[in-house]
Parts: C-alpha cells; sequence; structure tokens
C-alpha cells in the first residue's frame, strides 16, 4: 500500500472518473489532480516545512493535504480552531492552507510533474484528544499511514465493495482522516466530502447511493431512535465506530435497526489501529481481534504493543489500557490511568463505574474526583431506577446506591455526590472528559443544578433547574425575586467554555436580548451552539415554550 499511497497522484485512472460528491456536485478526479498540481507548485515555491491545515469539506482538504506532501511540506492537523488552539500552534507551524476552494485560481504549468511521495516524508502531525490533559502533537510518517491502510483495505475492502464513503466523523483527526479521506482516495472509491452532521442528513446520504458509513458512539447511541421517526434508509454496507467503546445495547440497537453489525475500531492516535470487534447477542461484550502485524503482550501495567504503524515497528509501546487475553482475542478492562488517589488511598474509577452499572436502576455511569476530593457519580437511570426515583427519592435511592455497592467497593470510594443525566456527554471523538464531568457538580449558591440533555463538538442543550435559594436572587427583589440578566449571561459562559473546552477569554456578547422574565422554581433550557470560525457560542435561554434570554458569546483576545 506504500506504493499505492505514494503513487496515489500517479495512478492511471480517467480524468472523468468520479472522485467526490461535494454540495450536491460530482468532482472528477482529473479536478482534484488538477487542483493539487497547482498547490504542489505554490507551496513548493513557498519557506517553511510546516503548514496547518484546517477544512470543512474532506474533499478540499484531501487537494491540499496531497498539494503540500506532493511539495515535500509536513502537514499539521489541528482538531479544531479555537483561540487557544491557535494560540498552542504558534510557532509551530510556518504557514496555514486556509482560504476558500478558490484559493490557488493559476493553474499549474503545463510542463509540472508530479513525482511519487517519499514513505520517508514526515507526513503528518496528529494531536491526541486532550481528555486527559494537553493535546500532544503526533508525528506519522508517510510510510506509518500506508501501512494501516494495507490492513482497512484487506480487512474491509471486500466488503465495502465499490460504496461510496460517508462519514459522521471529522477529518480532521486521525480515524477520519484514515477512513473518510486516504482510504477511497488510495482505493478508488468516491468520497462524500460534506461531514453529515444530523440523522435525517445521514438517511439521506444512505438512501443517495451504496456506501459505508463511518461514525463515533455519540452518533450511534442515539441514531436508532432518531431513525424512527424518518423512512429507514437501505443499509450501509458497513457501519464503522471509533474513538471510544460503543455499548453492547447501543451497537445491537444499530445492528437491529439497519441489519448491519457496527465495526469497532479500537486504537489511538500515537498507535494507529489496534484491533476491531463486533457486538453479538452474547451476554458479555465481544473481545476485541487484534490486526495481525501487530503484536501485544498483556502486562499489569497495561496493554503492551508493537506495530507497523508505529515510528520504530520493532520497538515495544506502552499504553495506559488495561486488557486481558481471551481465546484469540482480549477484552479491556479500562484506562490504568483513570486509577485516582482518594484520601490518600487507590481507587480505579472504572471498578466503581462497573458496580454501578451492575446495579439494575442504573443504565449508564461515570465517575470523577470533585475538587473537594470527594467522588461524584454522573449516573443515567434505567427504567427501574426511574421506578425506584419515584419511590424513594434522590436522597433514599442514593442511599440505597451506596448500599447496594459496598460490597464490591471500599468505603471511601463510595461516591458522595451524585448528577442525574440523560446521556452520558461525549464530544466528537466518543470521550468524556474528566472536566466536563466535574462541572456538572457546579450547583452551588452561586450556580444552580443542571442536567446535561445533549452534547456533541457543536451543538449542546442543559436544563438548569433555577432554585430560589441561589444568592442571584437576593435583593432583586424582596417581594418578587426575579433572576438577573448578568446571572443568565455567566451561566451560558460558564457551560459554554465546559461544553466545548473553551480556553480562551471571554470578550463580550453580541445581539444580548431579555424577553421574559425568570423566577424561582422555574427549569430552564440553556441551548448552545458552539461556532468555532467566529470564535463565538450563540445560546438560547427558554422556560418551556417562552423565550428568556439569548445572544452570541464572543471569545479570545479583542479584535
Amino acid at each position: 500500500m506504500l506504493d499505492r499511497l505514494s503513487s496515489a497522484l500517479l495512478q492511471a485512472r480517467a480524468p472523468e472518473t468520479p472522485f467526490a460528491l461535494s454540495h450536491g456536485s460530482l468532482v472528477s478526479w482529473g479536478m482534484f489532480l488538477a487542483r493539487v498540481r497547482a498547490w504542489a507548485v505554490r507551496l513548493g515555491e513557498m519557506p517553511g516545512a510546516r503548514w496547518g491545515l484546517y477544512c470543512d469539506d474532506v474533499d478540499e482538504a484531501a487537494v491540499r493535504l496531497f498539494g503540500a506532501w506532493a511539495a515535500g511540506k509536513t502537514v499539521v492537523l489541528p482538531g479544531d480552531l479555537l483561540p487557544a488552539t491557535l494560540q498552542r500552534l504558534q510557532g509551530e507551524v510556518d504557514g496555514w492552507l486556509a482560504g476558500p476552494a478558490s484559493a490557488i485560481a493559476e493553474p499549474a504549468p503545463a510542463d509540472f510533474a508530479l513525482a511519487a511521495l517519499d514513505g520517508e516524508l514526515p507526513a503528518l502531525v496528529v494531536f491526541t484528544s486532550g481528555t486527559s490533559g494537553a493535546p500532544v502533537a503526533i508525528e506519522k510518517r508517510l510510510r506509518q499511514l500506508a501501512a494501516e491502510l494495507t490492513v482497512i483495505e484487506s480487512t474491509w475492502g471486500g466488503a465495502a465493495a465499490d460504496a461510496t464513503i460517508v462519514g459522521t466523523v471529522s477529518h480532521q483527526h486521525l480515524y477520519g482522516l484514515l477512513f473518510r479521506l486516504l482510504w477511497p482516495v488510495v482505493s478508488g472509491r468516491v468520497l462524500l466530502a460534506q461531514q453529515l452532521l444530523y440523522p435525517e442528513a445521514v438517511a439521506a446520504a444512505l438512501g443517495g447511493q451504496d456506501a459505508v458509513l463511518v461514525s463515533s458512539p455519540a452518533f450511534l447511541r442515539r441514531w436508532p431512535e432518531a431513525l424512527a421517526l424518518h423512512a429507514l434508509p437501505p443499509a450501509p454496507r458497513i457501519v464503522f465506530s471509533s474513538g471510544g467503546p460503543l455499548a453492547r445495547d447501543a451497537s445491537l440497537a444499530v445492528r437491529g435497526t439497519l441489519g448491519v453489525p457496527v465495526i469497532e475500531v479500537y486504537g489511538s492516535s500515537e498507535t494507529g489501529g489496534i484491533a476491531w470487534r463486533s457486538q453479538s447477542d452474547a451476554a458479555l461484550d465481544a473481545v476485541w481481534q487484534q490486526h495481525g502485524c501487530v503484536d501485544l503482550e498483556f502486562a499489569e501495567t497495561g496493554l503492551r504493543l508493537r506495530s507497523p504503524f508505529m515510528p520504530d515497528p520493532a520497538a515495544w509501546y506502552d499504553t495506559a489500557d488495561r486488557a486481558q487475553p481471551i481465546g484469540a482475542g482480549f477484552r479491556l478492562l479500562g484506562r490504568a490511568d483513570r486509577i485516582v488517589k482518594v484520601e490518600e488511598k487507590r481507587v480505579s474509577l472504572d471498578a466503581v463505574e462497573r458496580a454501578l452499572t451492575g446495579q439494575p436502576e442504573i443504565a449508564e455511569a461515570r465517575c470523577c474526583v470533585l475538587p473537594e476530593g470527594r467522588l461524584g457519580a454522573v449516573i443515567v437511570l434505567s427504567e427501574t431506577g426511574h421506578a425506584a426515583l419515584a419511590r424513594l427519592g434522590r436522597a433514599g435511592l442514593h442511599g440505597y446506591l451506596r448500599t447496594a455497592i459496598a460490597g464490591d467497593v471500599e468505603a471511601l470510594a463510595l461516591p458522595r455526590r451524585w448528577r442525574h443525566v440523560e446521556t452520558i456527554p461525549l464530544n466528537a471523538l466518543g470521550k468524556t472528559p474528566q472536566a466536563l464531568l466535574v462541572a456538572l457538580f457546579g450547583a452551588s449558591a452561586e450556580q444552580p443544578e443542571a442536567q446535561v440533555l445533549s452534547v456533541s463538538d457543536t451543538q449542546a442543550v442543559v436544563a438548569l433547574e433555577v432554585a430560589a435559594s441561589l444568592a442571584a436572587f437576593e435583593g432583586h427583589f424582596p417581594d418578587t425575586p426575579i433572576l438577573p440578566g448578568v446571572a443568565q449571561l455567566d451561566w451560558a459562559m460558564r457551560w459554554a467554555q465546559d461544553m466545548f473546552g473553551i480556553a480562551a477569554p471571554f470578550r463580550g456578547v453580541d445581539a444580548l436580548k431579555f424577553q421574559h422574565v425568570v423566577r424561582p422554581g422555574c427549569r430552564l433550557v440553556l441551548s448552545l451552539e458552539h461556532l468555532p470560525a467566529k470564535a463565538a457560542v450563540a445560546f438560547r435561554i427558554t422556560d418551556g415554550e417562552r423565550p428568556c434570554a439569548s445572544g452570541r458569546l464572543m471569545f479570545g483576545a479583542a479584535r
């Protein structure tokens, strides 16, 4: 596959061969190559070796990526364009492959010829998700990417046939880049250029062509319920999921709806792909099947591996994933770095979560260490749990759960604080940052009790319980308490930063409107829309059908 990747731009395809479907129009292979040549000429004349790339559409990203590689440049691929990200990359890139699709208008000279790419080219810099700290830059040589594409094609190419590759995940991360961009370019499959953000868009895409769906746990766990509102689309040839484990019930729900099993891909930015699995009707989670070219060792400290997807294929790499060998495969037991200190003793957050989800009242659970050192539990109740809540009340239910897991968990590891959510919040990679969990426990005299109703990379909805005891009501006004507008603005700002990981400072608000007063006892719904290109978050606060406040929060240094 190195030959196929390095010579991807030299493949003898007819110019009219379909390359991509973009905004309803077909982009041909000849159009793609012409624009790659133009970028290669332009970048070949530019100084600097490292260039940042961020494009919304996959076809345009492919043009600039291969144009940069043809010019011998390294492409730095950030996951977003937040001010904090741009600030972190200052001095790390020599320029940006930015601007509209028409940014390069001049065609390449007629005598300019593209050459095969060098397998040792430091082709790419990607970043870890940052869910356990600051994002870490990972360099990939072209041969590493080629080795992984070889495995993808040999494992799933036959099942994919000549289907169009569509996806709900961004190509700005390694999983999306490999499956949505590089795989179709190298294998000659058509790619759908736009990322599909909504269930109805996916249903329409599947109805329009024979397709392979590249998705994530965050999307797939909600998809069967959303499909119930639409006509059932034709089944895709394959459904991929990566970024985190997909719950067995969610995997089986997708398979039951579409008639196609979900292929989960396990790996990381550092290691590339490691293994895959497909859930079955068995009572236990399916075991992971390692790729044949990946060697594994099961150490007490975590899974060790060596792989052709790594910088040195012969060197062993220590992951933080604990795993147990089972037959020809293995089962993941959670992250070793989820061992935390509570009152100076080591506590496994995974073990506490397993104990909680072993109770019939709880469908899902995530735990975190709160700033005061106590353990907090974020839980999704099952139908049995909702019935218990109605019967016992919150305090009674929490006491019952603590007693129920006391035989499996040390006393100091029993959750002290609880938050109920409809779904565990996940980011676009299907991960739950600890900071997001901790933020759910922000209720105090200044902050209302909150419930995250939904969250994605660009959208979030949070329910806020406006208790009469909130400090914001003091003196405003004694006889008829009204929540000040500044409190609503503060809540919107705090949740915008927490939901979307915005580190840049708040610098103002545009189009601010207050339409109805908020009184004690209200249950507000805060809706947020992240607008990275504008360094802004649009917000709307409603009380039932009544709009209360809206505006656009601006972040970053003043312009």
